[in-house]
């Protein structure tokens, strides 16, 4: 837009360009009406042409109008055409937290304050049920008031409009995006030095996703480093997703000093989600008695556990002492019928010890108690999930019925696509497709590689048996977590003889992840292969690894009679194994004279 441009009913006058990114370009703007300054945030234009795109600015704007806290920017107006989608926020003005770190690390004491606002601000929208996705200092913004420093959080609840069907030719894997720090639409949302291991996946996002960008968040502005080396967007997602943090007294020692604080923003880094303070409300918790007592700007937001919990409760609403607990918790189980009289019993014996517990506690125990009764049960009976089935089809042999349900699964199916995707590629591999396979893995591979089934990885260790030069597949399964992977391709590796088994022996040995393996024994045992370039090259690799304890099964090898053809003898490993001897013995006459 150019400056002068009358936009939403001429009441906005555009006065000049304030930035951009992936999915819009922001403009600094008049209302005319009230001569103020405002942002206007500018779909771009390809992606407005979508209605999803549109529908979800409207849905997001609608939610977050309603939203009044200065640890946030409020959104004023919003308007959808065939012209231009647009959101008019308040003007945020100040320095970035971006900014003020080029100046070093902040002081202690002025995190604490500049987290706990931040962490009201989080806990509002999160009871609102909106997860922001991209918190990250260049999205904070510090204004400097009467009564102090204001953290204010920029674009909340937007990153979640990024997300962009499978099918859009907008969408954008973030395998290896240009940047680290800059957010991208596409199927991983975020800015990936901050985002969470469930996000570098595209994993189901809550609460807890916000949590642990803002655990990298104070790391480093308390630090002046990120908890991970990076450098690249493609390591730090593999990093927050396999790699523990650096210890945040390790990058600044003098937070020895504040121990709570240093807890706290190692527990928001923890991988699983449910280990992470759940929300922006147990952060401010944690943050407020750590606050000095004239701190003014932090003020206290209602909890919204008693409004949440109240219809969830409502006996131990209308008697919070432990009978109102006890008729709950037997009211529940009843009209379930799964608790046992050893279960009974047990719940009767945990009530008791609650009678002296706050109601807040008492609530909480009733729904523990209640979710453990009903997880045996609840186990039994819950129907097989759409990768389970089909995994179940691809191990039942029925390969072309699996890639048609998972196809179907797929144009759907959000919460187990990692899963299906691993599957389908697994599935293609089984049919011989192997150009589709590595299409699959091309498109999603953070999806399809993080929680790589079994039957992926068996087909994985094939591929890598048949063409192990070929770097792109090299770097795909380096893709898989470490711990993963070793966990499937050791035990394949020391397993029969078979492509598999050879893929999985190479892999870990070429790329060096092979402490737990005996590499002369594997190989000496794939001398016995019934391939003859397996033979081959199992023969040689015993020769560089110099071990004299390989001579025996080369010599057995090496013995054995060539078989005939038409064409000439062939040779089955036999020439490369006595190579492999003469090598081996010459090495170990050298090693002699030396002593």
């Amino acid at each position: 837009m150019k400056p002068g441009t009358l936009v939403l009913g001429d009441r906005f006058r555009v006065v000049g360009h304030l930035g951009g990114g992936g999915m819009a370009e922001v403009y600094l703007a008049e209302q005319l009406s009230l001569q103020r300054k405002v942002a206007l945030k500018v779909l771009k234009r390809d992606l407005g042409k979508h209605p999803e795109m549109a529908e979800r600015f409207r849905r997001e704007a609608r939610i977050l109008s309603t939203v009044d806290h200065p640890a946030l920017v409020r959104i004023i107006d919003f308007e959808s055409s065939p012209q231009a989608t647009v959101l008019v926020l308040e003007l945020a003005e100040g320095e970035t937290l971006e900014q003020a770190l080029a100046h070093g690390p902040l002081e202690p004491q002025r995190v604490i304050s500049l987290l706990a606002q931040l962490a009201e601000g989080l806990g509002v929208i999160h009871h609102m049920g909106v997860v922001h996705r991209d918190i990250k200092p260049q999205n904070v913004v510090l204004k400097h008031t009467p009564q102090g420093e204001q953290a204010r959080l920029l674009d909340f609840g937007i990153a979640r409009l990024m997300e962009l069907p499978d099918d859009n030719p907008h969408a954008k894997s973030l395998a290896a995006p240009a940047d680290p720090l800059v957010s991208h639409p596409g199927q991983v949302v975020g800015t990936p030095a901050y985002v969470a291991p469930e996000q570098a996946t595209a994993q189901p996002l809550d609460a807890r996703t916000d949590v642990y960008a803002f655990g990298v968040l104070a790391f480093r502005v308390l630090s002046g480093e990120y908890p991970f080396p990076g450098p690249s967007s493609r390591d730090f997602l593999r990093q927050h997703v396999s790699m523990a943090p650096r210890a945040l007294v390790e990058a600044a020692p003098a937070l020895k000093a504040h121990p709570k604080l240093v807890e706290l923003v190692m527990q928001c880094l923890e991988k699983k989600p449910d280990r992470r303070p759940p929300n922006g409300q147990a952060l401010l918790a944690r943050l407020t008695p750590m606050l000095p007592q004239s701190d003014a700007m932090v003020t206290a937001i209602t909890n919204p556990s008693r409004r949440v919990l109240a219809p969830l409760l409502p006996t131990v609403a209308e008697n919070p002492g432990p009978s109102g607990l006890s008729r709950t918790l037997q009211a529940w189980s009843e009209k379930a019928g799964v608790l046992g009289d050893k279960t009974r019993g047990l719940s009767a014996a945990v009530i008791t010890s609650a009678g002296s517990l706050s109601a807040e506690w008492r609530r909480s125990i009733a729904v523990v108690a209640l979710m453990c009764s009903l997880i045996p049960v609840a186990w039994s009976i819950w129907p097989p999930t759409p990768y389970e089935r089909a995994a179940a089809l691809l191990d039942a042999g029925k390969t072309p019925e699996a890639l048609t349900y998972i196809e179907e699964q797929l144009k759907t199916e959000t919460r187990f696509r990692p899963q299906l995707l691993a599957l389908k590629a697994a599935g293609l591999h089984a049919s011989a497709r192997h150009d589709e396979e590595r299409e699959v893995l091309r498109s999603g591979p953070y999806q399809a590689l993080h929680g790589a089934h079994r039957l992926l990885l068996n087909a994985l260790a094939e591929d890598f048996a048949r063409a192990e030069g070929d770097s792109e597949l090299k770097a795909l399964i380096g893709l898989v977590p470490n711990r993963t992977l070793r966990a499937a391709f050791e035990p394949m590796a020391k397993g029969d003889l078979s492509s598999m088994q050879w893929g999985a022996l190479r892999y870990l040995d070429v790329t060096g992840v092979n402490e737990n393996i005996d590499r002369v024994e594997l190989y000496a045992h794939s001398l016995a292969s019934s391939h003859c370039p397996t033979r081959a090259a199992a023969a040689t690799r015993l020769a560089q690894l110099g071990d004299m304890d390989a001579v025996q099964a080369l010599r057995t090898l090496s013995e054995t009679p060539k078989v005939d053809s038409p064409n000439g003898v062939i040779n089955c490993g036999q020439d490369e194994a006595a190579e492999a001897i003469r090598q081996l013995k010459k090495a170990d006459r050298q090693e002699t004279s030396k002593r």
